[in-house]
């Protein structure tokens, strides 16, 4: 079988892909891509636990899908890869056609 993902973008990319295969973290990648937000305003969109979505988000931060910066007192959080846009996109739209 002739692969057209090489060797070395499978490795760089899997780690992002591992990260997403739980349904909150996809859920966290979304809504981050439509704008930076702190733990507390996240808890309340999903009606979850603060520790539950800490713990998610350890998990983007440790694969490199998501940062945090500092802002006062809050932490806020962001995408780092910026192709999950189109990833999302396409979830979206397959969730749609579903």
């Amino acid at each position: 079988m002739e692969s057209c993902i090489d060797r070395a973008a499978a490795e760089r990319f899997a780690p992002a892909f591992k990260a997403l295969g739980h349904p909150m973290r996809l859920q966290l990648v979304a809504g981050l891509l439509n704008q930076e937000c702190n733990v507390k305003h996240m808890t309340a969109c999903l009606g979850v636990a603060q520790a539950t979505v800490s713990q998610q988000l350890a998990v983007l931060r440790a694969a490199g899908v998501v940062a945090h910066e500092r802002k006062g007192n809050q932490v806020c959080y962001r995408v780092t890869r910026p192709w999950l846009r189109q990833l999302v996109r396409l979830v979206a739209r397959a969730q749609q056609e579903d």
